[in-house]
């Protein structure tokens, strides 16, 4: 989930090309909102983004209780397979990415955590005690491996992928796609304008952001950073964005009081705790906004120092990735990090000293 993104406006002046408009779209999805702003001559039908929009409701939901993600939460057999009918590949794509990041991050991003979630007091009343014997309890199903939950394509006979087969190990298990399903609703949202031959636009979904050619003035689209503060909002700094796309993970609004402690949501997978470490807000930057989404979510559970070192091994492989940090400086104050390129971009409304992870 993402709280650190607001599209800025594109400013009094213009320099519209002979014919074009600015046009935009907003309303309400997934439980947020959401933002969509383009150059174009023509408008794109409002049904176009709405349909874009339930393709991914329909799938990935949790909070929808006929939805396919709904519906295989609550299938509790493990003699068999969940069927999952899937003509716009939804299931088998954020499965993809979700091994993926799971597997480049070292178990630190995980879709298995809703059980996690809700015992640590996240999705249900709340909880005042857990114990390690409770926690090593959820965990036992709580994990993202094939023999605890699966799922396989079904294909045609031309090889096309028609579906899928999920299956459980154990009857309890259940996913949460919520660190990439945003991110990737605004990665289809993109498609949907590039399919109707917008070349300048911006999609925002729940503060996720994905942006190409330029804005009405001419210029890249501009992205206000929040301040991590609970109450209250503020703005840090400004980013310019170009092609590209930008999801922040941040801590500091969703917390539980578990054990005598303010705990922040984040769950970390490889212990099955609250993460407890400084890392306020993770930005990051990447062309893919689903992996942008779930990068931030990874950074945020290794927290500052081996979140940066993670960035640092994506870049050293040749990924295009770029990330910001805002931590915690201990006296009430904050202190940021950040990749060189990301660094040189920022504009800060209020600057923050440098942390050296």
């Amino acid at each position: 989930m993402a709280w650190a993104f607001v599209a800025l406006g594109c400013g009094e002046k213009t320099s519209l090309p002979a014919g074009q408009q600015i046009w935009v779209h907003q309303g309400e999805a997934q439980g947020t909102t959401y933002t969509i702003k383009y150059v174009a001559q023509d408008s794109v039908p409002q049904s176009a983004f709405e349909q874009e929009l339930e393709v991914v409701d329909v799938e990935m939901n949790a909070w929808r209780s006929e939805s396919v993600l709904s519906r295989f939460n609550r299938f509790d057999r493990t003699d068999t397979v969940f069927e999952v009918k899937d003509p716009r590949q939804v299931w088998s794509l954020l499965w993809d990415i979700s091994s993926d990041v799971h597997r480049e991050s070292l178990g630190a991003f995980d879709v298995t955590m809703a059980p996690l979630m809700r015992l640590w007091g996240f999705r249900t009343e709340h909880r005042e005690t857990v114990t390690q014997a409770m926690v090593d309890s959820v965990r036992a199903f709580a994990r993202f491996r094939t023999d605890v939950v699966d799922y396989n394509d079904v294909e045609d006979e031309q090889g096309r992928r028609m579906g899928g087969h999920l299956s459980k190990g154990d009857p309890r298990v259940q996913l949460d796609f919520n660190a990439v399903a945003q991110g990737y609703t605004v990665d289809g949202l993109a498609e949907v304008l590039e399919s109707h031959g917008v070349a300048h636009a911006m999609v925002e979904l729940g503060g996720e952001v994905k942006c190409w050619g330029q804005n009405a003035e001419g210029k890249p689209w501009r992205i206000a950073i929040d301040r991590p503060q609970a109450i209250g909002r503020s703005l840090q700094a400004i980013l310019p964005v170009q092609n590209t796309s930008v999801c922040t993970s941040g801590n500091y609004r969703k917390t539980s009081m578990v054990n005598g402690m303010r705990l922040s949501h984040t769950i970390d997978p490889r212990t099955g705790a609250p993460v407890q470490h400084g890392l306020l807000s993770a930005t990051v930057m990447t062309p893919s906004a689903a992996y942008a989404d779930a990068y931030a979510t990874v950074c945020m559970v290794l927290g500052p120092e081996s979140g940066a070192a993670w960035i640092d091994s994506l870049q050293r492989k040749g990924r295009d990735v770029e990330a910001m940090f805002i931590m915690d400086d201990g006296e009430e104050g904050f202190t940021f990090w950040a990749t060189p390129n990301m660094r040189k971009s920022l504009n800060w409304l209020q600057e923050l000293p440098l942390h050296q992870p």
